[in-house]
């Protein structure tokens, strides 16, 4: 649920920082100077987010034209930061955004929760970080002072990050956003830590890109003609389930299919953009292609509309405990496309639980129009035990990370079942609205995830059933 901020949240105090400009000192008020400093953020600026092959459109999170300062809202008292809206999805997370407050831009990061059972270390290496047009606005320091942001040795900088339960660690570097700059994020250690994303959106309606550990990201600012478009793909088409040996030498078939119906043409590719004669497709698990490799195609055709392609299998690079598949590649000198869908690597089903919460109605194509009747879009769930089900802290997500949190002390009877609507309207027991602008539940097909609060998928559902 969407919740106004509290009379505290709504004056949350602006920075104590103060900024050297010269011989002299220029405080937070100083608007006009600080912005002159680093350049102010145009709230259409998005980022483009690299790893390996992997690449990902992002927007920046804004809240109430606060400074970045007041969004952390770092609570010495506790040692935890506070945010105005939850962002923390998991407690033993660790997250990265771009900010965009009323003088600029910073990049956040934002480790563990006031409810991480236990604590961690992030310790990362950055570059492009530049000391001239920006500086640390938030140093989140559990200890008390700062002692964990080390020195700049050659225009770089390595952090390392300690949290205990109960507490988070962070930073948020300001001034960044300059076209010509690219920002690289290498981590070193990663420990205490399920989970590494970077944020993308609405601070109450985030979606979250997977990061894969151990490999560098780099962020630059989308400049007008670069762009990451969706691919709609399908590994094994017409097998049910995808069941393959990913150590076999046989081969796996992908189709990218034409955009499910009602999407936004400008945010898919079309099976006729893609050309792997001149262009490479790449396809393989999430930390292979992270990390810069993919297998190329053997062999592709087309086929009613539908590109397909013909992989090794074990060029790949899937394990055992694989659960997603990626197809990345370019369509042109500036567009870049992605899709994912879900496998089952030696048979089996890696999102069977014994949670009892399943799938029993799903209206992804409401009549008269997705657009026009969101609220008449929705996905229904049924606690199918014989116990009531706690899901606090529980998480619905689709395919591309749209991520709906349910609310805290929310129960489902033995029996019950409720609906999660896309649009808005008005909270009970029985049905639950997401407050989004746009479809989520692509027509021709999606995966319906849900995940409990330490981030095990419980349930798994795709549609349309092959």
């Amino acid at each position: 649920m969407n919740e106004e901020p509290s009379a505290d949240e709504s004056s949350l105090p602006l920075s104590r920082r103060e900024f050297a400009l010269g011989g002299g000192a220029l405080a937070l008020g100083g608007t006009s100077a600080y912005m002159a400093l680093s350049g102010s953020t145009s709230s259409e600026q998005s980022y483009i987010v690299r790893q390996g092959k992997l690449r990902w459109e992002v927007d920046p999170l804004s809240y109430n034209d606060e400074t970045v300062e007041a969004f952390y809202n770092y609570q010495s008292s506790s040692g935890t930061a506070n945010p105005p809206v939850d962002i923390v999805k998991e407690p033993a997370a660790s997250q990265m955004f771009i900010y965009e407050g009323p003088v600029g831009s910073s990049l956040v990061f934002l480790h563990g929760s006031s409810q991480a059972e236990s604590g961690g270390t992030a310790f990362f290496k950055l570059s492009g970080l530049s000391r001239s047009k920006g500086e640390w606005a938030v140093r989140d320091d559990t200890m008390g002072f700062d002692d964990d942001f080390e020195k700049w040795e050659g225009g770089n900088a390595k952090v390392k990050w300690e949290w205990s339960a109960g507490h988070t660690d962070g930073g948020a570097f300001w001034g960044v956003g300059d076209s010509s700059s690219t920002i690289k994020v290498t981590p070193k250690t990663l420990r205490g830590v399920d989970a590494w994303r970077f944020l993308s959106g609405e601070p109450s309606n985030t979606r979250g890109f997977e990061l894969a550990d151990q490999k560098p990201v780099s962020i630059r600012p989308a400049d007008g003609k670069r762009q990451v478009k969706r691919a709609n793909i399908k590994i094994m088409p017409g097998t049910n389930p995808n069941e393959f040996d990913p150590y076999a030498k046989d081969r796996i078939l992908v189709a990218i299919r034409s955009p499910p119906k009602n999407a936004d043409a400008s945010e898919w590719v079309t099976p006729s953009d893609v050309d792997p004669g001149n262009f490479s497709v790449n396809f393989g698990s999430r930390s292979y292609l992270a990390g810069g490799n993919g297998a190329s195609p053997q062999k592709y055709f087309r086929k009613d509309g539908t590109l397909f392609l013909e992989y090794k299998t074990k060029t790949a690079n899937f394990t055992l405990d694989s659960a997603d598949g990626f197809l990345v590649g370019k369509t042109g000198s500036y567009t870049w496309f992605r899709g994912s869908d879900t496998v089952q690597p030696g048979g089996f089903n890696n999102a069977e639980t014994d949670v009892p919460l399943v799938v029993t109605d799903l209206n992804a194509n409401p009549e008269g129009g997705d657009k026009a009747n969101l609220a008449k879009e929705y996905v229904e769930f049924k606690n199918d035990g014989q116990t009531a089900l706690d899901l606090t802290g529980h998480t619905v997500v689709d395919t591309e990370g749209w991520e709906f949190h349910l609310p805290d002390g929310f129960t489902l009877q033995a029996g019950e079942k409720f609906r999660l609507h896309t649009g808005d309207g008005q909270w009970d027991e029985n049905d639950l609205y997401w407050d989004v602008t746009h479809p989520v539940w692509d027509n021709d097909g999606d995966t319906i995830t849900v995940t409990d609060e330490s981030g095990t998928t419980v349930l798994r559902h795709r549609y349309p059933a092959q």
